[in-house]
């Protein structure tokens, strides 16, 4: 029992020796080894980021035009922020009552299905041959 409390061990001293050897080596391999993999993107400014696709969020800044009912309504106006319906120009199958063709599309969110549970939503094409869902609704 006094040969494993000793100081002068060398059981104890082997894993310490290894643990400073790791530290010591890891920085130096993990920045000369992958260095040159990470390069910055030529011709763009430090600490600019490019999107990868377009987001667009609108607020509707006109308030419902009812009146207030009382003092929690208008907390609750103030607090909620009002975004104008979310549509998608997509291609699809537009019919008449002869022929069928394809054509873009503008497709809305409709959160009201038939036979479908609460909170089941779907993208539904409102009207065809859109050019640009924003201005039609």
């Amino acid at each position: 029992m006094d040969d494993l409390t000793n100081s002068e061990n060398p059981i104890k001293l082997v894993p310490f020796l290894i643990f400073t050897a790791l530290l010591a080596i890891t920085p130096a391999t993990a920045a000369g080894s992958h260095a040159d993999k990470y390069q910055p993107i030529p011709n763009q400014p430090a600490g600019t980021l490019q999107p990868v696709g377009t987001t667009e969020y609108r607020l509707l800044i006109d308030v419902l035009k009812a009146p207030p009912h009382d003092h929690d309504d208008i907390q609750r106006r103030q607090r909620r922020r009002r975004l104008a319906p979310y549509q998608l120009c997509l291609l699809c199958k537009c019919c008449s009552a002869t022929t069928c063709t394809s054509m873009p599309c503008c497709f809305g969110i409709d959160c009201q299905l038939p036979n479908k549970p609460f909170g089941v939503c779907a993208f539904v094409p409102r009207t065809c041959n859109c050019t640009n869902c924003t201005t039609s609704v």
